[in-house]
């Protein structure tokens, strides 16, 4: 595809983008869409760098994540105030590990429990850092502005579908579109395969839902086949599997009957070539052996689903150049987060499953040479309050996150980390957290380094230009 005919479609899928929301449950009026049209060719001179390979790939956290509990406040004073708001939640300070770097004022220090380990290496070797107190924002928010409430309050915070929407799409239940997706729309033409470009391992997402682009799903071990058309002999006949492929891939003369014969003659044709790709993708299988965690408990990788997306996502970006991929999208997920209860006897498993499976992905990326080309961010549907509600925690606002890969500036905590206490100036109720970095800012930068200019993110993310910070500065 010639650099001209690519650049059109890239600013198509941006224009088309401008029909998104501008602010939750509000659609842009048609004379702003038009408006982009200047925009757009504006933008043009700064249309962004997209040679190579580079991979974004979503750790979704599903459920809401306690992640005060994965990045702990260690010097006395703050660990003390940590200890009073959390009661029986707290993470002793004994079964925490310090991080050495992290950014914060001075006299401040961090630490991650034991069961994170495997993810503190890769902090220690500059390649995982901590995005703290991200949230919902339609734009930046004082506590006194979300006690008068309005429309600069997100709508339907605490709700776990419409706040999952709201990460994911930047809109409440109900969104058409993804920002995920959304970078895919600009990005799919740079593809030699364009069906590729937006990829879930965990089912359907409206995070890689695009407004041209089709998220691909995959399955845990590759691509999920069309059973009855790939098999020899149906009912112990050779000829009725043979007759049911050319009733099903008969164009005829139907418009539904022949956008389904092509849909499905793609689908087949897409999952030939990539199954072909991933057999000379050089990934190691996942160890059998099983891990013994600090809890007490264990866990084998080869068992666990994140740790076979996550397999999956490897084969997959091993593929791409193979593929003439230049830009991918992916996302992974894994539940039970919501820890309304027994928090304190679940939460340090969910955390070695996490740190073991992006541990080994990592790993298995640095191996293959892969790892400055990929980045792994995490996401979940919202924080949880600091305090305890007896067993475990409620839903919350803010919540720490993190972005590992070769191309991350780690061995830092970014943003500004909270006071871990109750009664502060972002505790807005029960020790929920006002963010002070938004999702918006969290994706620009993504973006940033997906290649996407300014103008193209602006498409992407419809109230980026309600923050004056497009770049956090964790990715080189």
């Amino acid at each position: 595809m010639n650099a001209s005919r690519r650049h059109f479609l890239r600013q198509s899928c941006g224009l088309a983008a401008t029909a998104g929301p501008l602010l939750p449950g509000f659609d842009t009026p048609l004379a702003m869409g038009l408006a982009g049209i200047g925009a757009l060719a504006a933008g043009q001179a700064a249309a962004a760098d997209t040679s190579g390979y580079r991979a974004l790939v979503c750790l979704y956290l599903a459920g809401g994540n306690d992640a005060h509990n994965w990045i702990v406040p260690t010097d006395s004073t703050s660990h003390l105030e940590y200890t009073r708001a959390r009661g029986p939640l707290a993470w002793p300070a004994q079964q925490l590990q310090a991080l050495g770097s992290t950014g914060q004022a001075a006299g401040r220090s961090f630490g991650m429990p034991l069961e994170l380990a495997p993810m503190r290496k890769w902090y220690e070797a500059g390649k995982l850092a901590v995005l703290s107190n991200v949230g919902a924002l339609v734009r930046p928010l004082t506590k006194a502005e979300y006690t008068a409430g309005g429309s600069a309050v997100p709508p339907k915070l605490y709700s776990h579908n419409d706040q999952q929407s709201f990460w994911q799409s930047l809109a409440p239940e109900g969104a058409a579109s993804g920002w995920g997706g959304r970078m895919g729309d600009l990005l799919q033409s740079t593809n030699a395969q364009p069906l590729l470009t937006s990829v879930s391992a965990c089912g359907n997402a409206v995070f890689l839902t695009g407004h041209s682009v089709q998220q691909y799903q995959l399955g845990e071990s590759g691509p999920i086949r069309i059973e009855a058309l790939g098999r020899d002999r149906m009912m112990g006949s050779a000829q009725t599997a043979a007759l049911l492929r050319r009733v099903v891939l008969a164009g005829g003369s139907d418009p539904f009957q022949s956008d389904y014969a092509r849909l499905t003659q793609r689908s087949l044709d897409t999952t030939a070539l990539l199954s072909t790709a991933l057999t000379h993708a050089a990934v190691p299988a996942l160890p059998t052996t099983a891990v013994t965690l600090p809890s007490g408990g264990s866990l084998r990788l080869d068992q666990e689903g994140l740790a076979r997306q996550l397999r999956i996502v490897a084969q997959m970006i091993a593929a791409g150049t193979g593929l003439g991929m230049r830009r991918q999208v992916f996302m992974v997920s894994v539940g039970g987060f919501d820890t309304h209860a027994n928090q304190r006897r679940d939460q340090p498993l969910l955390m070695a499953r996490v740190a073991h499976s992006m541990d080994w992905f990592l790993t298995a990326l640095q191996g293959a040479g892969l790892l400055d080309r990929t980045t792994l961010f995490t996401a979940s549907d919202f924080g949880r309050t600091l305090t305890s509600n007896g067993q475990g925690s409620d839903h919350g606002w803010g919540a720490h996150h993190f972005i590992a890969g070769g191309a991350v500036k780690g061995r830092q905590i970014y943003g500004h980390f909270p006071i871990t206490a109750l009664g502060t100036a972002t505790d807005v109720d029960n020790g929920r957290l006002l963010p002070t970095v938004s999702v918006t800012e969290y994706a620009a930068t993504l973006g940033r380094w997906m290649g996407l200019s300014r103008s193209e993110l602006g498409t992407v993310l419809p109230n980026l230009g309600n923050f004056s910070v497009p770049d956090l500065g964790f990715l080189a």
